[in-house]
């Protein structure tokens, strides 16, 4: 049965915490457990966590904010659940964070707090809506409104996060299965059974992969096996085709191979996809390389203030992802959230977010993006040569190109054409240009005007590449500081490797991990121990004006 937390708004009087000597009792109302209590575990809404409990009338819950405030500390304090235990238990600085004055009352066993987490996984399956989500946007939105912080500007980063899973090849992942398969069955099924199990559930599917030796040797097998599990997913469909584990067996059979005039043959690497199952316990995470390393995973994308007047920065939006999805469709998800609820209009990103496929989102949300670097080639000016990105167009609403100055600074005509313009200019003043020799121009046959047929999706490109050297210093002082979010972010994770699986835990733990990296930082900024205050009046002041155009 759920029951608000009384503590949360009425402490008690005698405690331990009251009884500490007045020394004492100074410090700890100065310490990081104050800010906790007053800036995070008074600011969550317990209300939103009550269809978790039954309405039934039975034993109260253990108080929901002191659940969620423990899942803060242990993500900002880099415990495991039973270091996270001990802490409660007989840390009065935690405890102190938590409403919790007294030792010995409110207490519960760490199997409570399992069962918490696995209502909200079930919870967060059956609904689309992940409650750990809603606290986060809850109490950093009371944050930013009690500090005044500013969200018209935001920097955006997305940085890689391995899942809690072993890095197996794929003939260990098809032997593992195999393994789980024979876990399933039933006695009668497993005697059935037994002669096409036995070679594979001997030993452990490293050791089975161990003692093959060379790529024929392994590539030989993977087919072999291959052949025995689509033989198995007909034997197997009447008696357990509802199982779970089942449906997991036809996916990874129809990822990995294909039926040729009924004979199995593997498919190739390049034939899968990185959304293939890489470990039978975490189904959403996938494969990306990045650079010259593997992750088998997911992405975190964060935005963050960066105004220039804020008094701190805060991580005010996170999303997770399969690590396949790119940042610009990451963008694009998190457009309505940074428009709605942070009523954004400048977006600070890296080059790998500017794409055609944002700029009309872009345009309808009223919201530019300035960019520290773009992808592709640079315009050619060899031996002075110009280039489309050189003259400078304006845009409508639509995206539609309005008006096109060339390089020397006269105003063309255009003329739509299909899915291209036409820029024209006058003949006369073009002949006495002195860029003419370099311009991309020609003369038509009238001899009446120069002009050049420029595509649609080349004059947008051409504009962003315009915006990105006009805008290019002030998105490169406003954005590096997203670099060090995204390093306190995960800097607690072993290799970037979070020590849960599933998309929704690992959700779960970044939005944990972003409050405490919030917490931190307006701890030191109520505390006037900002990092860099004290040379910043030796540097040079920067004015930051918000772009346009």
């Amino acid at each position: 049965m759920y029951r608000k937390n009384p503590r949360s708004t009425q402490p008690l009087l005698l405690s331990d915490v009251n009884s500490l000597p007045s020394k004492l009792m100074k410090r700890m109302h100065s310490s990081w457990a104050a800010t906790f209590r007053e800036e995070v575990f008074r600011r969550i809404d317990e209300d939103a966590f009550a269809v978790l409990y039954s309405e039934k009338g039975s034993r109260p819950n253990t108080p929901v904010n002191v659940l969620v405030g423990l899942e803060i500390l242990k993500e900002g304090r880099h415990w495991s659940d039973e270091e996270l235990y001990d802490h409660f238990c007989f840390d009065l600085q935690v405890r102190y964070a938590l409403g919790c004055d007294v030792f010995g009352e409110d207490d519960f066993c760490l199997r409570t707090l399992y069962n918490f987490r696995r209502r909200v996984v079930d919870h967060a399956l059956s609904s689309g809506k992940n409650l750990f989500a809603t606290v986060f946007e809850q109490v950093t939105d009371s944050q930013m409104a009690k500090l005044k912080v500013r969200t018209e500007m935001q920097r955006l980063d997305s940085t890689m996060i391995l899942s809690n899973i072993a890095d197996l090849s794929r003939l260990e992942l098809l032997v593992e299965l195999l393994q789980r398969l024979w876990r399933l069955l039933n006695g009668v099924d497993r005697e059935r059974q037994k002669a096409v199990f036995e070679p594979y559930v001997k030993e452990s599917a490293g050791q089975y992969v161990y003692r093959l030796k060379g790529r024929e040797v392994v590539w030989e097998q993977i087919g072999q096996v291959g052949q025995v599990l689509y033989g198995l997913l007909g034997d197997l469909a009447d008696g357990y085709g509802e199982e779970p584990l089942y449906a997991v067996a036809k996916r990874f059979f129809e990822e990995n191979f294909v039926l040729e005039a009924e004979a199995v043959r593997a498919k190739t690497n390049a034939e899968i996809g990185a959304g293939c199952l890489q470990s039978l316990d975490d189904l959403e995470a996938s494969y990306r390389k990045k650079g010259h390393r593997a992750y088998k995973g997911y992405v975190a994308h964060v935005a963050e203030t960066c105004h220039p007047a804020n008094p701190v920065q805060l991580i005010d939006q996170v999303q997770v992802a399969p690590n396949q999805v790119s940042d610009v469709k990451l963008l694009q998800q998190g457009l309505p959230e940074l428009q709605e609820r942070l009523r954004a209009t400048l977006l600070v990103t890296d080059g790998a977010y500017a794409s055609p496929q944002l700029d009309q989102p872009l345009r309808d949300a009223q919201m530019q993006q300035i960019t520290s670097g773009l992808t592709g080639t640079l315009p050619d000016h060899k031996q002075g040569r110009l280039a489309v990105p050189d003259f400078s167009t304006t845009l409508d609403a639509q995206g539609e190109v309005t008006q096109v100055t060339c390089p020397a600074g006269k105003v063309g005509r255009i003329e739509p054409r299909g899915q291209s313009y036409g820029w024209s200019f006058d003949a006369a003043v073009c002949r006495q240009c002195p860029l003419a020799a370099h311009c991309p121009t020609r003369p038509d046959k009238t001899q009446t005007e120069w002009g050049m047929t420029v595509s649609r999706e080349r004059a947008r490109s051409a504009h962003r590449r315009r915006l990105f050297e006009r805008h290019k210093a002030e998105a490169r002082n406003l954005r590096t500081a997203v670099e060090a979010a995204i390093f306190q972010l995960k800097h607690g994770w072993a290799q970037g490797k979070v020590r849960v699986r599933g998309r929704i835990r690992v959700t779960m733990t970044v939005l944990c991990s972003a409050l405490a990296v919030n917490l931190r930082r307006i701890d030191r900024y109520l505390k006037d121990r900002q990092r860099g205050k004290l040379t910043a009046r030796h540097r040079r002041p920067a004015a930051h004006p918000v772009p346009t155009g």
